[in-house]
């Protein structure tokens, strides 16, 4: 069942949410990862306004933490297509894409006035880093990861609150760009969250709001994480500050979907369209409860 309490519509005002973790209760501040997606900030070129932009916020939050990763957008698509052509293996464009988000890691150094110079390759250099002050900005650390994943790891290394910047508000039970009736969740436990990558990685050719192997590790160490659109830079500082938010938490709390035995295995499942999926959503302006079929080929939860 989706609690109305934990939905949202895709038109409505931002919602409230708190965080709280226990390295970050030191004197130094609070300590987030930010996994800066490649599709915000990287068009056909760097996006610069906007990276400066962000770089700004990062420098108003000086009562904070922060590790920054930077993901790879059109820089690394257009690279690994091209070296794919030129007869590349999935190791070589692995390498290549983790060399993007590098390059791409490397702008975010030159405005963020705690950041170190030079993009962070060693998971070890982390600690010592973030204990005198600064800021490591990151990409990709090994082959066959995402920057999701290492953002995670990272997150649970320092036991920081992970925060992902994608180019829509949150977590939908359906693409907010194509429906305008898109339900944003406000809250969701770790196992609501990998019931809902479940049934995405069902579907050939989705996109995933973050990635399987990210979710595993924020989901092993409970790392609680916001997922948030990196266009709007004043809720992204709110949610940080404990202010009101739009975006989803997923924290260690009761599930939100109520799933039944029949949506909790698939190993029967022989055709996409014969997934057994229901939800029901209760309204808020009436308190009436609705149940719908749901196709699985209209769920979308795109970055």
């Amino acid at each position: 069942m989706f609690n109305s309490d934990n939905t949202q519509s895709y038109s409505q005002d931002a919602s409230s949410g708190g965080s709280s973790s226990s390295y970050s209760s030191n004197s130094q501040g609070k300590g987030f990862v930010i996994s800066v997606g490649g599709s915000v900030f990287i068009g056909d070129k760097p996006l610069t306004d906007k990276i400066r932009e962000f770089c700004s916020a990062i420098n108003s939050l000086s009562e904070f933490r922060f590790v920054i990763v930077v993901g790879g957008g059109r820089t690394a698509r257009n690279y690994q297509e091209s070296a794919k052509v030129l007869g590349a293996n999935n190791f070589e464009l692995d390498s290549l894409g983790i060399a993007s988000t590098r390059l791409n890691a490397k702008l975010f150094t030159y405005k963020i006035d705690k950041a170190t110079k030079k993009v962070i390759i060693n998971f070890e250099d982390v600690d010592e880093v973030v204990e005198e002050g600064r800021i490591p900005i990151m990409g990709g650390m090994a082959e066959g990861q995402t920057t999701d994943a290492v953002g995670a790891l990272l997150a649970e290394k320092l036991g920081f609150e992970f925060v992902n910047l994608s180019n829509v508000d949150g977590v939908y039970d359906k693409d907010p760009n194509v429906h305008d009736d898109a339900i944003l969740f406000k809250e969701l436990s770790f196992n609501d969250m990998n019931f809902l990558l479940r049934e995405k990685l069902l579907i050939p050719g989705q996109h995933l709001f973050v990635d399987p192997q990210a979710a595993s590790i924020l989901s092993r160490s409970k790392v609680k994480s916001y997922f948030l659109n990196g266009d709007h830079l004043e809720n992204f500082k709110n949610c940080l500050r404990g202010a009101e938010y739009k975006g989803t938490l997923v924290e260690d709390m009761g599930d939100v979907i109520e799933k039944d035995e029949s949506e909790s295995t698939f190993e029967n499942v022989e055709e996409v369209h014969e997934l057994p999926m229901r939800k029901r959503i209760i309204k808020r302006e009436n308190l009436i409860e609705e149940d719908e079929e749901i196709n699985p080929h209209d769920i979308d939860f795109g970055k």
